[in-house]
């Protein structure tokens, strides 16, 4: 490969580059809006629990067992909380060094398997593409379950390439695989093995999958996983252990998440989810992308097949959510800068079909940072307009300003297409890419200050609101015909006082749940907002 330009400078400290980037990006603003109802509320509560027990064993939610979910990334929340105090910031602050620590490592291991450029490409690639910069900034498990579950798989495969220090490195990527299952269950060593067994069946190299690392793996996995496990079972019983494998099976196939899909749902996602890398990457599958060296395009392989996995695997399952098929942001990433190397060498021109889906995804794009807030502005014509249930009517209601500097996002977009296409069309291919991948980086910040403040006052403001004002008090909030975990986290309920004999009791219900009232006769309507009504019991 040819090496030249800034991306091949052995000057730059890259690795320190990266992650000051990745701190700039991902650190500001992560308090900026309240947490989202289900996950991002959930996890934050059952750690916020921890730290109100000491129990940092047992997982709990309403100081109840919870048993969908191990701890370890309730343990780096409870961390952040003890640092930073409970709150928004501190639950969506360990994803924000998971995004750190994600650029340099494939920076480095794109750096080991191919040569500096590749490892910067790689991490721009990552970085600054919207989905996994949006990740980042949240406060779901899925960054660091990913960083485990695909540090697990290139270690397996440095095991390969390396078989002097075999042994060693399969070990690790057990241990790792076992960290991966004690922060969010057993699909993470699940894909690791499928990716490894069809890497061999693809490929015919018998020295990717041995019984010798077969069980290696497995003896890593057992180290931590099952030291965890067995200590939960002596503590608790079978009981965690027995729920925990119940709810991770009827996850895998049944719709127990609420969410349901079509059958190509993962592709668009990732498609459109993952501009501008997933273009890129489209160039990545043709036979003549393969590489002369053959250790080089085994990588490829590995690539394309965690990615096939990834997506096959979520679109067999029936809960369809969007960071569902988050771990295929990692291969996406590495096709993208596997093409973008050819291209920068002459070795690829993009062919129409490929510049086509290109343009296409980018007036999609455009469509939703224009129209969202020409929705919003116009809010008041459009419910007039349009029909919907009571709760979405009330929603609607909501009291959120909509100026027009929300249009900045869209304003930023075209000029970042535009500043990247002038500098292709002068050649300056590598600068082109820096701008468009530190654009994009950019933008998901302006677009999260822009959107999702706004988007929460319509979704569920009034609702948490409400939970606030009762906060650290002895109450208890319940929800009427619908799951949420805000009355647990905003209210920040104290341990249940054994002394208080009558807790007062207040109910929430949804606008177009109202024939559920039938059930409760001796509420008291409180006050209704943007589709909630508040009750308290008489």
């Amino acid at each position: 490969m040819h090496q030249h330009g800034i991306l091949s400078s052995g000057r730059i400290k890259w690795p320190w580059l990266l992650a000051l980037a990745a701190a700039i990006f991902y650190l500001p603003f992560l308090g900026g809006v309240h947490l989202f109802d289900w996950d991002e509320v959930n996890f934050a509560e059952a750690s916020r629990e921890m730290l109100v027990t000491g129990d940092f064993l047992n997982i709990q939610i309403d100081y109840k067992p919870f048993f969908e979910k191990p701890p370890f990334f309730f343990w780096l929340q409870s961390v952040a909380m003890k640092l930073f105090g409970i709150s928004e910031f501190s639950a969506r602050f360990p994803n924000a060094i998971a995004g750190i620590l994600t650029l340099v490592f494939l920076f480095f291991t794109g750096k080991r398997w191919i040569d500096n450029r590749f490892g910067v490409l790689w991490a721009l690639s990552f970085g600054g593409s919207l989905l996994p910069a949006l990740y980042h900034k949240s406060g779901i498990i899925d960054p660091w379950f990913n960083l485990f579950i695909f540090s697990s798989i290139v270690s397996w495969m440095e095991a390969v390439r390396r078989p002097d220090r075999f042994g060693k490195l399969v070990v690790l990527s057990g241990i790792l695989s076992a960290i991966a299952v004690l922060t969010k269950g057993p699909v993470g060593p699940l894909l690791i093995g499928l990716t490894v067994l069809i890497m061999r069946l693809v490929t015919g190299e018998k020295k990717i999958l041995q019984v010798k690392g077969i069980l290696l793996f497995i003896a890593g996995n057992l180290a931590v996983a099952g030291l965890w496990f067995a200590t939960n079972w002596i503590a608790r019983g079978p009981q965690f252990i027995s729920a925990f494998l119940v709810y991770q099976a009827e996850l895998l196939t049944q719709p127990v998440a609420g969410h349901k899909g079509f059958p190509g749902y993962h592709f668009v996602v990732l498609l459109i989810g993952v501009f501008p890398a997933s273009i890129f990457a489209l160039g990545a599958f043709s036979r003549k992308m393969r590489s002369d060296n053959p250790d080089q395009n085994l990588l490829r392989q590995l690539m394309i097949v965690l990615l096939m996995v990834v997506v096959v695997v979520f679109t067999i399952v029936q809960s369809k959510i969007v960071h569902y098929s988050s771990l295929a942001y990692y291969p996406l990433a590495f096709l993208s800068a596997w093409v973008l190397v050819r291209w920068l060498d002459g070795d690829y021109k993009w062919p129409k079909w490929q510049k086509g889906v290109a343009i296409l995804i980018a007036f999609i794009l455009m469509a939703a940072f224009i129209g969202l807030p020409v929705i919003g502005i116009n809010m008041g014509e459009i419910k007039a307009a349009i029909q919907t249930d009571p709760f979405t009517a009330g929603t609607l209601e909501a009291d959120v300003n909509w100026p027009y500097h929300t249009l900045v996002p869209a304003v930023l977009f075209i000029g970042i297409l535009t500043t990247v296409i002038i500098l292709w069309r002068k050649r300056k291919k590598e600068s082109g890419i820096l701008a468009l991948y530190t654009g994009m980086a950019l933008l998901v910040n302006i677009a999260l200050i822009a959107y999702i403040g706004r988007i929460e006052g319509y979704s569920q403001r009034a609702l948490v609101e409400f939970c606030q004002s009762f906060e650290g008090q002895q109450v208890d909030i319940k929800t009427i015909g619908f799951r949420s975990y805000v009355p647990f986290f905003y209210a920040k309920k104290p341990l249940p006082d054994s002394n208080t004999l009558h807790r007062p009791t207040y109910y929430i219900l949804k606008a177009d749940k109202m024939k559920k009232l039938e059930e409760y006769p001796d509420l008291k309507l409180l006050y209704e907002k943007n589709g909630y009504l508040f009750f308290s019991q008489e």
